[in-house]
């Protein structure tokens, strides 16, 4: 009998896992594909048909027919969700082929997109380009994929395409002269332009107070995307609240309509800079929201002097009593993997693999656990958030081990493992629009001025040395720490900066206990980013120190 027992209840483990996606023999199969027969390619794709290594195997079979010259091989197999870089391949396979109109498809598809590969679409298309360029709805949009990606002489090469009197035109000209300092120049377009969003950027650039809240008034009432509105009001009250209290009230008035939560936010904000603190609570205690929760305890501890016990696993709790979270970590193994195919590649350290294959095909636990053994933590960690509300406790072991990875050239520091898991989530190559670079995020200038200190020869080089940039970042974030005298405080200032903290300090006073910190930082620090910086950091620091078996102190101000 407990034979038979034993038998339903494996096979009901064995259909409660996903199916397999990937075979141990299509895994060697794809490697064994050779790039001078294309049709080799082919046989696979009617081999499996389904293989999460599909899109890879069209994408390599464009390429070898254009490498290798056989136009006479190509079959289309369909290619839609090919990247961008073979989808201009087999626009040149269509040439070659004598189908224009698909060519052009193609191309214009391609360069609607970004503008990662305009160059060679021009080149392709020379003598005939009307088609891409006299589309003012394209040439917009690639006037704004240059400005985010602060390509401000293609922004402009772009902006050239499009008349004078286009609804665009002065908006972006506008952004582009803002973005390289031309601001009076800036003003002019942004008055000009009906774009409701030059609004925005009105409010940024004004630097008279009643002025700026003048803007914010007329642009709530505009037609601008809600995301503008919002934005615009948390700079206005951010920037007044640490400096006209009642010029706060009255831009805070104008955002009554707009939002309640957020009035009710800066509202409770007030009654806290101003004294009010029973006032603060009630209308706290009105909000059910983390943020109001928190500050609400906060402000029980360390105005009225009470006890308090934060429920959950968050930074509050946390911070205001020192309890580490409730969590187990558990190493994961490769023999964790249930997919066949995944679990060959990280068996065999084939890890490269990763690149070509088709994630969605794969549960989020398997895709966790392959990354993490892999080495590629970023996608661990991306995978592991997605995997862990529908976990078993087992799992879920397993899955905070790859949320808060430590990869051994840390040596196990809390402190640094936690500013990198917020500022590269541990991508050695990380490299942010302002400059930073690395693990630790890194800015040429700090790595300068680290590197004198610690006298030590200095190139921008250096910062893409993993070993070179954790030790300047571990150096400059624990001479932070020593500043500032508590790691809550350094991690502020590592994000913002240690001048415009200090001058906020100096404004709010002196910071004695987690409770005052909670209330300097949700009620007077004016820097969301940076808000929601020390939160992430802070917390980091007590899950890392689970992991270690570390009391935490390190984590908090007092």
């Amino acid at each position: 009998m407990r034979k038979f027992f034993t038998t339903i209840l494996l096979s009901l483990f064995v259909l409660s896992l996903p199916s397999v996606a990937m075979t141990e023999k299509e895994v060697r199969d794809f490697l064994a594909l050779d790039s001078k027969v294309p049709v080799s390619y082919l046989f696979f794709l009617q081999r499996y048909p389904d293989s999460p290594f599909k899109k890879t195997v069209k994408e390599m079979f464009v390429d070898s027919i254009v490498q290798n010259g056989k136009y006479s091989d190509f079959a289309d197999v369909g290619f839609d969700g090919i990247d961008d870089f073979f989808k201009l391949e087999l626009a040149r396979i269509y040439k070659k082929r004598g189908l224009e109109s698909d060519a052009k498809r193609l191309y214009l598809d391609v360069f609607s997109k970004s503008n990662n590969y305009d160059e060679q679409i021009f080149i392709d298309n020379a003598g005939d380009l009307s088609y891409l360029t006299d589309n003012k709805t394209i040439i917009a949009s690639k006037v704004w994929f240059a400005i985010k990606r602060r390509n401000f002489d293609v922004a402009r090469f772009y902006l050239s395409f499009l008349p004078r009197d286009n609804r665009f035109y002065l908006y972006f000209k506008g952004i582009i002269l803002y973005r390289t300092g031309n601001r009076k120049e800036a003003i002019e377009c942004f008055k000009r332009s009906s774009v409701p969003e030059a609004l925005f950027f009105r409010l940024l650039l004004e630097r008279n107070p009643f002025g700026r809240v003048e803007i914010l008034r007329e642009l709530i009432h505009s037609d601008a995307r809600r995301s503008f509105k919002v934005s615009g009001a948390r700079i206005v009250l951010n920037r007044l609240l640490v400096s006209n209290l009642p010029l706060f009230k009255l831009a805070l008035e104008s955002v009554k309509e707009l939002d309640g939560n957020l009035y009710r936010e800066y509202l409770a904000k007030y009654y806290v800079n101003t004294g009010q603190f029973e006032k603060a609570l009630r209308l706290l205690d009105r909000m059910n929201v983390p943020f109001a929760k928190g500050l609400s305890e906060a402000i029980k501890m360390t105005v009225f002097g009470k006890q308090v016990s934060p429920a959950g696993d968050d930074f509050y709790s946390f911070i205001l009593t020192g309890k580490l979270p409730r969590v187990q970590f558990r190493e994961p193994s490769v023999s964790m993997i249930k997919d066949e195919g995944l679990r060959y590649i990280i068996r065999k350290k084939k890890y490269f693999l990763l690149d070509f294959v088709d994630f969605s095909r794969f549960s989020p636990f398997d895709l966790a656990v392959s990354c993490y053994l892999a080495g590629r933590f970023r996608d661990g960690i991306r995978f592991a958030s997605k995997a862990l509300p529908g976990a078993s406790p087992e799992e879920k072991a397993v899955l905070y081990t790859i949320l808060y990875p430590a990869p051994s050239i840390f040596g196990n520091d809390v402190v640094s493992l936690s500013i990198a898991r917020q500022e590269s989530l541990f991508d050695p190559g990380a490299f942010s629009r302002s400059g930073a670079i690395g693990y630790m995020q890194i800015m040429p200038a700090t790595g300068k001025h680290i590197a004198s200190v610690m006298g030590d020869s200095f190139t921008v080089a250096n910062l893409f040395d993993s070993k070179i940039n954790i030790s300047y970042g571990t150096f400059y974030i624990k001479k932070l720490i020593k500043q500032f005298g508590s790691f809550p405080m350094a991690a502020a200032a590592y994000n913002a900066g240690p001048g415009r903290i200090r001058r906020l300090l100096n404004l709010y006073g002196g910071i004695n206990s987690d409770g005052e910190f909670v209330l300097f930082v949700d009620t007077f620090l004016p820097l969301d980013e940076t808000r929601n910086y020390v939160k992430k950091v802070v917390s980091n620091c007590f899950y890392y120190s689970k992991r270690f078996g570390k009391k935490g102190s390190v984590c908090r101000v007092r």
